[in-house]
């Protein structure tokens, strides 16, 4: 029961140190694409909202109008 922690040796840090930064661009870029994809349902409900209120208050632009 004698289980130390031992230090590893600076080539197995090293490749450690490689693996969790890889790991955590990897994260940051999913993370940057997840806000892409909520942005883009965002926009889209606001569209939705907008034309669900035009055509209730029975108003027909003349031009397409932009949000």
């Amino acid at each position: 029961m004698n289980d130390q922690f031992k230090i590893p040796d600076p080539e197995t840090r090293a490749r450690s140190i490689a693996k969790l930064r890889e790991a955590c661009r990897l994260l940051d870029l999913f993370n940057l694409r997840l806000d892409e994809a909520i942005a883009l349902a965002d926009a889209d409900l606001l569209k939705q909202r907008k034309a669900r209120l035009l055509y209730k208050s029975n108003y027909l632009p003349t031009e397409s109008i932009e949000i």
